[in-house]
C-alpha cells in the first residue's frame, strides 16, 4: 500500500474519531500492527501517554475542518513512540502535522508523525556550537584589550589569531594587517599601506562605508559595517569589519583597531534560508504565504490610491493524469514549466506564486479594463497549452483561470479569494471535455 511506502507516519481518522489508517511506520515505532489498531480510537491505540493535545486538535480537524502543527519546539513527545529496534527508554522526537480531509460532506483527520530526533539533536549541537562562538569572540575582544598595552605581545598574539586584525589610522591607512587579514583582502600590507582600505571596497560600497567610518572617528565610537569585498583575483566575499578607537597621549581618536571576518557563508545561508522561507521548492515562485502578504500590503496601497488590482487563480485541468501515466517527476517538470510560461507572459511587476499543488495565483497591479484581463488571461491559456517536453514524450495541459477585481469583487483578501476560486471552478465547469492533457512521441 502507498501509505506503508512513505517515510513519515500516517494515520487516518474517521469522523466518528476511529482509525482507518495505521501505515507501516507507526506500526514499527508504536508496537501495534494495522489489525490491531483499525478501529480503534487514539486513546485506545496509544493508551494513557498520549499528549492531550494530540486529540484536541484531532477533533478540532474533524469537527471544524482545522488543521495544525504540533512543533518539536513545543510537544517533544506528543505520542508514545520509540526508535525502531530501539529500546523504549525515551520516545522518539516528533513533529505532527493533523489536517483536516473533507470527504463526502463529513471531515476525516490526517495525522502525519516524523522523527525529528536527529534535528533536535542537530539543533542541540548548533546552539552549542553558537555558545562556543560567542566565548571565542569574547576571548577575542579581550585579546584586543591586551594587545594595546604590549605591542611585542599584540603582534604575537596578532600572528596566531584565526580572525583578520587591523590596525588604521583615522583616515583609515592601514598601519597594520595580520596574516590572516592579508589573506582576506588578498594583498600585503606594502601594497595597501598609505591607501585608505576602504578605497579598495566596490564603489557602490565606499560611501557608505566611509560614511560610517567618519561617524566613528567624530564620535569616538566603535566602527561595524558588513561589506561585499571583491579581492584582486575576482572571487568575492563578504565581510564583517569590526573597530574601536585608539587615543593618542592628547586624547584624541589617533586611529583603530579591529577584526575583519568572512562572513561569506553565514551571509548565503541567510538568503538561502530567506529564499526558502518565501519561495516554492519547486518551481522559486512565491508560496502561499508570502503572496497571501503581498496581497494584503497590494490591497491596503490600491485603496489609498484608488488603483485597481487583479487576481487570478490558475488550474490545470487532468493535472493528476500527468503524475498517473507518466510518473512525479513529469508532474514536477510540467509545473516548473508551467510556472515559466505564466512568469513570462506577465510584466515584471507583476507577482506570481504557486498557491498549491497544481494551483497558481497571480496578483497584476495597475489592472486595466475587462478586455485587457481576458487578453491577460488569453496569453495565459495559449503559454500553458504548448507542449511540454519531458525527454521521452511530449505532454499538453489546459488550465482554467478564475478572476477577481479589486475593488469590483471585493474590498478584503478573503473574498478576492473567494470570488477567484469559484470563478476558476466555473471556468472548468465549462471548459470542452476533450481539454485534458495528452503525450506526443518525441
Amino acid at each position: 500500500m502507498l501509505p506503508d511506502c512513505v517515510d513519515l507516519g500516517l494515520i487516518l481518522v474517521g469522523q466518528d474519531g476511529r482509525i482507518r489508517v495505521w501505515n507501516r511506520w507507526i506500526e514499527e515505532r508504536a508496537g501495534l500492527s494495522a489489525e490491531q489498531a483499525v478501529g480503534l480510537t487514539l486513546a485506545e491505540a496509544f493508551g494513557p501517554h498520549v499528549d492531550p493535545r494530540v486529540a484536541l486538535v484531532v477533533r478540532e480537524a474533524l469537527d471544524f475542518g482545522w488543521s495544525a502543527r504540533l512543533s518539536h519546539a513545543l510537544h517533544p513527545m506528543p505520542l508514545p513512540l520509540f526508535p525502531p529496534g530501539g529500546g523504549r527508554a525515551e520516545r522518539m522526537k516528533q513533529s505532527i502535522d493533523v489536517t483536516s480531509l473533507p470527504v463526502g460532506g463529513a471531515n476525516q483527520c490526517l495525522v502525519q508523525v516524523r522523527d525529528v530526533t536527529e534535528t533536535v539533536r542537530r539543533e542541540a549541537l548548533l546552539k552549542q556550537q553558537a555558545r562556543q562562538l560567542r566565548a571565542d569572540l569574547h576571548r577575542l575582544t579581550r585579546a584586543q584589550a591586551e594587545l594595546q598595552r604590549s605591542e611585542m605581545r599584540f603582534r604575537e598574539l596578532a600572528r596566531q589569531a584565526p580572525a583578520g586584525l587591523f590596525e588604521a589610522d583615522a583616515q583609515a591607512c592601514c598601519t597594520f594587517l595580520n596574516e590572516r587579514c592579508e589573506q582576506l583582502l588578498g594583498q600585503e600590507l606594502v601594497a595597501v599601506a598609505g591607501t585608505p582600505w576602504i578605497n579598495l571596497l566596490p564603489f557602490s560600497e565606499q560611501t557608505r562605508v566611509r560614511k560610517s567610518w567618519c561617524q566613528a572617528v567624530e564620535s569616538a565610537t566603535r566602527f561595524s559595517e558588513e561589506f561585499r569585498f571583491t579581492r584582486p583575483d575576482g572571487s568575492y566575499l563578504w565581510m564583517r569589519a569590526e573597530a574601536g578607537p585608539l587615543r593618542d597621549e592628547s586624547g584624541r581618536i589617533g586611529g583603530f583597531i579591529g577584526t575583519m571576518l568572512d562572513v561569506t557563508e553565514l551571509h548565503e545561508r541567510a538568503t538561502r534560508n530567506e529564499f526558502r522561507a518565501n519561495h516554492d521548492g519547486l518551481t522559486s515562485l512565491l508560496n502561499r504565504d508570502r503572496f497571501e502578504r503581498h496581497l494584503r500590503a497590494a490591497i491596503s496601497g490600491a485603496r489609498e490610491v484608488s488603483d485597481r488590482l487583479a487576481l487570478l487563480f490558475i488550474d490545470l485541468d487532468d493535472f493528476k493524469g500527468i503524475n498517473d501515466n507518466h510518473g512525479h517527476n513529469a508532474g514536477d517538470t510540467v509545473l516548473k514549466a508551467v510556472a515559466g510560461r505564466v512568469r513570462r507572459v506577465l510584466r515584471s511587476e507583476d507577482l506570481v506564486a504557486r498557491y498549491g499543488g497544481d494551483e497558481f495565483a497571480v496578483l497584476i497591479s495597475g489592472a486595466g479594463d475587462a478586455q485587457n484581463l481576458d487578453a491577460i488571461i488569453g496569453k495565459i491559456n495559449q503559454a500553458v497549452a504548448m507542449p511540454i517536453n519531458l525527454g521521452h514524450c511530449h505532454v499538453r495541459v489546459a488550465c482554467s483561470v478564475g478572476l477577481a477585481v479589486f475593488p469590483d469583487h471585493g474590498t478584503d483578501p478573503a473574498t478576492l479569494l473567494n470570488h477567484a476560486d469559484k470563478a476558476m471552478y466555473c471556468a472548468k465547469r465549462t471548459r470542452c471535455a476533450d481539454s485534458g492533457s495528452s503525450a506526443e512521441p518525441v
